[in-house]
C-alpha cells in the first residue's frame, strides 16, 4: 500500500462512521476515493447541479447553504456531506462553498450505496444523522424521512416469534443442532427458565476455527448475562445501542425479566426496506433495468406503510413521485451509458401528475423531451433511442404507458425549444378540443434530467402568454365544470348502479380531476409557474385570482379526497388487489362520508362560480 493510501486509511479510522468498517469494506473504500483540492471561495457543488459523490472533508471548512441562501451547516475536518443528492440521484439541493483552502476525498455514489447495504453501523450513522430532519421536515422533496418507520416502531412490533432456547446443561453440539433446525442465528441459554446467556453463529464459527470440543457444555461458549431490551423500546434506539456495542442479537424480556423474544440487527435493517429514502438510494445504485424493476416493486408496500402510519396524502404523493423521479433518472443514466454522450443539450420533463408531485400508485407515464435549438435531423435517432429505452424501462418497472401516447417515445413530443414555444402558442391561441386535452397534461411540466434552463425558458414564455388568451382560459373553466361531482339532489352520493363498479364512485373523476383543473386555470390566469395543485391555488390567491378562504377550502378538499383514495388503495394493496380510484361509500365511516360530501360540495360550488367569472355558458 502506498504512503498516501495508508494516510487516507489512518484518517478514516479516526472518524465516524468509517472507524467501524470491516477491513474488506475499508480496503474497497480507500481504493475508490479520489482527492480534490478547492481554494478558499471556490464552489464544490451548486444548487441544481448533478452530484455523484459523497464528500469527506480531510482539511479546511465548507459552508453548506440551501436554495434560499440559508446556512445549513459549516462542515469541518472529518465531516461527510452530499448525501441527499447521492441518495435521490437528482440534482443537489445545496450549494457547497470552501471557506478555507480545502482538501476533500470523493466517494463514488455506488460505493456509498454498497456500504449502506453491507455495513449496519455505517447505515445507522447516516440514519441517525438524518433523524433530526425526520422530526422537523417530512415534506422534503427528496423524501428525507430517513428514519420514518424505525423511529416509530417498537421492539414488540418486530420480535413476535417465540425465542429459541436451550438449557444450560446442553452441549455445544446440541446448541448447534437446535439453531440449524430452527434456522436461527442465535439461541438463548436458560437456567430454570431464566435467561443465563446467549450463543450466536459467530460463537459456533469460533468453535470450528479453534477446533474446540463440541461435546463441551454450552456454558463454556455462551456470553453470560447478555444485554436485554424490553418490548416498548424504540427500534431506532435499539439499533443505535447495538451499533455502539457491536452486537447483533438482543434478547427481549418482559417486565418480570422473562425472555419473550429476540431482535436482531437484520430485523431492524429490514424495517428500512419500506423506507423511501433507502428505496430511492437502492434504485440509484442499480445497473440494469431488471434491478430497477425489482427495487420499484417495493413501492406499493411503502405506500401501504406510510398510509398506515398516518402520513397525509400530500406527503405520500410526494414520496411516490420522488421514487418515480429516481426511476426515470436512473433509466436515463443507463440509456446514456449505452448510447454515449448526448449530441446536444436536452431536458427530460415529467408531465401530468408526476410533474405536480401528485403521483399515485396506479399512475401511468407522461413525459416529453425539450431539445436545444442546435438539434438537427442527424440527432433524431439518438433521442428516439434514448426515449424508447426509458419508456420501455418504465413499463418494466410497473409504470403503464400513457393511453394517449403522451410520452417522449412519441416523436411529436421531442421538439426543439423554439418548436415547443410555437406548439404552446397554438394551444393557447387556438384552443380546439385536442389543444384542451393536451393542456391537461403538457401545462403541468417539471424538469427531471438534463439542462433545466431549457425548461425555464419555456415555462416563462407559457406563463406570459396564457393570461392574454381569454378564450383559452374560458375553455379551461368549461373543462373544470365538465367533471361531474358524484352528489345527488339531496347531497347523497351518486354511485354507479350497474356493472363491475356497482355502488362505487370515482374519486378521481368525481373530484380530484376538477380540483387539479381549477388549480391549473387559476395559476395560468395570473401567469404563474407553480405546478402542484396546492402551490397553484395558494399562489393564485396571493395574486388575486380567488380569495384565500376559497383557496384553502379547495386545498383541504383536494387533500381529503386524495387521502380517502390513498387509504382505499392501501387496503387494496394489503388484499393484493390492483389499486383503483373507485370507493364504495359503505366502506367509509360516518365522519368520512360527511367530510367527503362537504369536499364534493365545495368543488360543486366553485364549478358554479367559474361559470359566472368566465361566462362558460357562451363557450362552444
Amino acid at each position: 500500500m502506498s504512503v498516501e493510501l495508508a494516510e487516507v486509511r489512518t484518517f478514516l479510522r479516526s472518524h465516524a462512521p468509517f472507524s467501524d468498517l470491516t477491513t474488506g469494506s475499508m480496503d474497497k473504500l480507500v481504493n475508490s476515493l479520489t482527492s480534490r483540492y478547492y481554494r478558499r471561495g471556490s464552489t464544490l457543488v451548486s444548487v441544481g447541479q448533478p452530484n455523484a459523490f459523497m464528500y469527506i472533508l480531510r482539511s479546511g471548512a465548507v459552508d453548506i447553504v440551501d436554495a434560499h441562501g440559508a446556512l445549513v451547516e459549516r462542515a469541518d475536518e472529518g465531516a461527510c456531506f452530499g448525501m441527499s443528492s447521492v441518495m435521490s440521484g437528482g440534482p443537489s439541493g445545496f450549494t457547497m462553498t470552501a471557506v478555507e483552502d480545502t482538501l476533500v476525498q470523493l466517494m463514488p455514489a455506488t460505493v456509498f450505496h454498497e456500504l449502506l447495504r453491507t455495513e449496519p453501523p455505517f447505515m445507522a450513522f447516516f440514519m441517525r444523522q438524518q433523524a433530526g430532519r425526520v422530526r422537523s421536515a417530512v415534506r422534503a422533496v427528496n423524501v428525507d424521512d430517513a428514519g420514518g418507520a424505525i423511529l416509530r416502531t417498537r421492539v414488540s412490533d418486530i420480535a413476535k416469534r417465540a425465542p429459541i432456547t436451550i438449557d444450560r446443561s446442553a452441549s455445544i453440539q446440541d446448541a448447534a443442532v437446535a439453531m440449524s433446525d430452527a434456522r436461527v442465528s442465535a439461541i438463548l441459554v436458560t437456567a430454570g427458565g431464566r435467561l443465563a446467556g446467549i450463543v450466536t453463529d459467530r460463537d459456533l464459527r469460533r468453535v470450528v476455527a479453534e477446533q474446540r470440543d463440541a461435546s463441551a457444555s454450552v456454558t463454556s461458549l455462551m456470553t453470560p448475562d447478555p444485554r436485554t431490551v424490553t418490548g416498548d423500546a424504540l427500534a431506532f434506539e435499539v439499533l443505535m445501542g447495538m451499533t455502539q456495542q457491536r452486537i447483533h442479537h438482543l434478547p427481549v424480556v418482559d417486565e418480570a425479566g422473562a425472555c419473550v423474544g429476540m431482535v436482531t440487527a437484520g430485523d431492524l435493517m429490514r424495517l428500512e426496506q419500506n423506507n423511501p429514502v433507502f428505496l430511492v438510494g437502492d434504485i440509484a445504485a442499480q445497473t440494469t433495468v431488471e434491478g430497477i424493476a425489482t427495487s420499484t416493486r417495493r413501492l406499493a408496500s411503502v405506500v401501504e406503510t406510510l398510509v398506515s402510519q398516518g402520513m397525509d396524502a400530500d406527503d405520500v404523493q410526494r414520496v411516490v413521485t420522488s421514487v418515480g423521479d429516481a426511476v426515470v433518472r436512473r433509466l436515463l443514466n443507463l440509456a446514456e451509458s449505452e448510447l454515449g454522450t448526448p449530441p446536444v443539450k436536452y431536458c427530460w420533463v415529467a408531465l401530468g401528475s408526476q410533474a405536480r408531485m401528485e403521483q399515485g400508485v396506479n399512475s401511468d407515464q407522461d413525459s416529453a423531451i425539450l431539445l436545444s435549438d442546435e438539434a438537427g435531423p442527424e440527432h433524431a435517432a439518438y433521442f428516439a433511442g434514448l426515449a424508447s429505452r426509458v419508456v420501455d424501462g418504465l413499463e418494466a418497472c410497473g409504470y403503464p404507458r400513457c393511453p394517449g401516447d403522451m410520452m417522449a417515445s412519441n416523436p411529436a413530443w421531442r421538439l426543439r425549444i423554439s418548436d415547443w414555444a410555437v406548439q404552446f402558442a397554438q394551444w393557447i391561441n387556438s384552443p380546439d378540443p385536442e389543444a384542451l386535452l393536451n393542456a391537461q397534461t403538457f401545462f403541468d411540466m417539471r424538469p427531471l434530467y438534463g439542462d433545466n434552463a431549457l425548461h425555464s425558458v419555456l415555462a416563462s414564455s407559457v406563463a406570459a402568454a396564457a393570461p392574454k388568451s381569454p378564450r383559452f382560459l374560458q375553455q379551461l373553466a368549461t373543462q373544470a365544470q365538465a367533471w361531474k361531482v358524484p352528489l345527488g339532489f339531496f347531497r347523497d352520493f351518486a354511485v354507479s348502479d350497474s356493472g363491475d363498479h356497482r355502488n362505487t364512485l370515482d374519486l378521481k373523476a368525481g373530484g380530484i380531476a376538477a380540483l387539479v383543473q381549477m388549480g391549473r386555470l387559476f395559476a395560468l390566469s395570473r401567469g404563474l409557474t407553480a405546478v402542484s395543485t396546492a402551490a397553484r391555488l395558494r399562489a393564485a390567491a396571493a395574486a388575486g385570482a380567488l380569495s384565500n378562504e376559497n383557496a384553502e377550502n379547495l386545498i383541504e378538499s383536494f387533500n381529503f379526497i386524495s387521502e380517502i383514495r390513498l387509504a382505499h388503495q392501501a387496503r387494496q394493496i394489503r388484499a393484493r388487489v390492483e389499486p383503483d380510484n373507485r370507493v364504495n361509500p359503505a366502506d367509509l365511516s360516518a365522519l368520512e362520508k360527511r367530510q367527503l360530501r362537504e369536499a364534493f360540495e365545495i368543488v360543486r360550488k366553485m364549478q358554479g362560480a367559474l361559470g359566472h367569472v368566465y361566462q362558460t355558458q357562451y363557450t362552444s
